[in-house]
């Protein structure tokens, strides 16, 4: 049934239009394309291809266009070009361009659902009805439903994949295509195509062994529309009727069917080649055997014809222009000679791809070994440099507890002598300042202390200065954690911030917070996060402390780790201040 497309002329419905002779449309005006309007060039990149020497200049415009030409104008001339190779039986020169011209289309769904369906179409010709599938599906998501010409490309397009189905042979695939092209016609209420359809139904019910729902089928179709006027519908017809009438027996009825095509045996040898194959069993079943073999004859001599670019044609050809037995023999040491060297060629070609296989192979394996080997460089130097940053960081710290500690403890201990022995506000300040930077040196220890880079020596930490600040402050302290073990590991600049945070949430509660009674403290960690909440049920001061230093200095510290803060008051009552980082 390849013949169905004939029914939408490829001549008449390839993907550029065939426009009305330009009144220039030579090889020149092609050739000088680009300095014509833009009218002009789109009228003559539309124009038929008639002759070798304009589809030569289409073919040196298409491969020069990039850069003088419109998109549209290109697109035309590819189609153009397209439709000419698709008349002319060579699909696989149709294909290059219809490819090309789906690239350049880009967003242009008119130009890229012609180019995908009459891809469709070459494939089918090829004999590859898989890729053709595809590229129809394609065409029909692709098409433009704005288009004038939606409902007959869209046809057109759904024919092409019920022909691809067929060739798997796929029939309930080549029904359902074949009833979209079926309820399509119905909407445009276009005849003609619904009578192909309903024959092309008939068709594939008879393939599928169905052939009384074939012959209701055909019946319909020829009660719809009369194809006497319209051969292709006409050869369509008769040959199913011919078919079934075959298949039931019925040589005299089939002869009858085949005789109303005899006018059209001469308009197209593909007609008569499938007529003939027809009336040669229904002559047989006759008994006339002289006749059916004067028709055989005449359709083997017509599919020599049909195959004469086939390679084994050519090689018969070639057989019979030889006719010398050395000549034969020639012609055979030559094929020989041939498939020997296409055998040392594949020979050679495996051992290459084995060596090529081979050293990249090894070239791999040579980069996996360095990209391990350096790897384990890189992680020895980090670990080794972990380690001197931890034996400095511990050495800092013993030395500052050692020295600048000792140091402070004796300077507290004279100031605490000398204010008990003469009391005097001087002697005050320097025994609070000497303890304030005992404490402070004991914070800066425990920050550079890389033994205390865990979740547990913070909690330590965290409890130690409750029961310093928040508990002579009269307040009750709650501290809760969830999610941090006390072995879990803390990086040091996190561990820092986050106490200092903490120090100074705890310390501005115990301070400023009126009537507060409890203060909650809370550390958890949840969906790569770490918060901090402290949390007092006082009444925030009239007026910030220090003029807000604190609270500047915990914004400062969140935004060191990558974190946000939030302080003020909470809606539930009290005070609360929460820090979030990620972890």
């Amino acid at each position: 049934m390849k013949r169905l497309l004939g029914f939408v002329s490829c001549a008449s419905l390839l993907l550029a239009a065939n426009a009305a002779a330009a009144p220039i449309t030579g090889a020149d005006s092609i050739r000088q394309l680009h300095r014509w309007p833009l009218a002009t060039q789109l009228h003559l990149a539309g124009t038929r291809l008639l002759s070798e020497a304009r589809v030569a200049a289409v073919t040196e415009q298409v491969q020069h266009s990039d850069k003088r030409l419109p998109r549209a104008v290109q697109l035309e001339l590819l189609g153009n070009l397209a439709g000419f190779y698709i008349h002319e039986s060579q699909p696989s020169l149709a294909i290059a361009r219809l490819l090309e011209m789906r690239q350049r289309a880009g967003i242009d769904s008119v130009h890229a659902g012609h180019a995908a369906m009459w891809l469709s179409y070459c494939y089918q010709q090829l004999g590859q009805p898989r890729l053709g599938l595809g590229y129809g599906r394609e065409a029909v998501r692709v098409l433009p439903r704005r288009a004038t010409d939606y409902a007959v490309k869209l046809g057109q397009a759904y024919r092409i994949l019920a022909d691809c189905a067929r060739m798997l042979p796929d029939y309930p695939l080549d029904t359902h295509y074949m009833r979209q092209a079926l309820a399509i016609a119905r909407r445009a209420h276009d005849i003609p195509r619904m009578a192909v359809a309903l024959t092309y139904l008939g068709e594939t019910e008879r393939l599928s062994q169905h052939p009384t729902q074939a012959a209701g089928l055909l019946d319909s179709a020829r009660a719809l529309y009369d194809a006497r006027p319209y051969p292709d519908l006409l050869v369509l017809e008769q040959e199913l009727a011919a078919r079934l009438a075959l298949r039931q027996g019925h040589y005299r009825a089939a002869e009858r069917e085949l005789a109303v095509l005899q006018p059209l045996i001469g308009v197209e040898p593909l007609w008569e080649t499938d007529v003939l194959t027809l009336l040669v069993p229904a002559l047989t079943g006759q008994g006339r055997y002289r006749e059916a073999l004067a028709n055989q004859q005449r359709l083997q001599t017509l599919l020599a014809t049909r195959f004469e670019e086939n390679a084994n044609r050519r090689a018969q050809e070639l057989q019979i222009r030889y006719a010398t037995a050395r000549r034969e023999q020639e012609l055979n040491r030559q094929r020989q000679r041939i498939t020997l060297l296409r055998t040392q060629a594949q020979l050679r070609t495996a051992q290459y791809s084995r060596r090529l296989a081979q050293l990249g192979a090894a070239t791999l394996a040579g980069v996996l070994l360095l990209t391990l080997g350096l790897l384990a460089f890189t992680s020895r130097q980090r670990r080794l440099r972990i380690e001197r940053e931890e034996r400095l960081r511990n050495r800092i710290a013993a030395d500052l507890h050692d020295e600048v500690g000792t140091l402070l403890t004796r300077v507290n201990l004279q100031a605490d002598l000398l204010s008990q022995e003469q009391p005097h506000p001087a002697l005050e300040r320097l025994l609070g300042n000497s303890r304030a930077a005992a404490g402070t040196m004991r914070d800066i220890v425990w920050g550079i202390d890389a033994q205390s880079d865990t979740v547990g020596a913070l909690l330590d930490r965290m409890r130690d200065h409750l029961d310093q600040t928040a508990a002579p402050a009269g307040l009750n302290t709650h501290l809760a954690t969830d999610g941090l073990p006390d072995t879990l590991p803390l990086p040091p600049e996190l561990r820092q911030h986050l106490y200092l945070v903490f120090k100074e949430a705890v310390t501005n509660a115990a301070r400023h917070a009126r009537h507060a009674t409890d203060l909650w403290v809370s550390l958890t960690r949840a969906n790569g996060q770490l918060r901090l909440v402290v949390h007092n049920n006082g009444q925030a001061p009239a007026t910030a402390s220090r003029s807000g230093l604190g609270l500047r200095s915990m914004r400062q510290r969140a935004e060191a780790l990558r974190g946000t803060l939030t302080a003020g008051p909470d809606p539930e009552g009290g005070f609360r201040v929460r820090l979030v980082v990620p972890f």
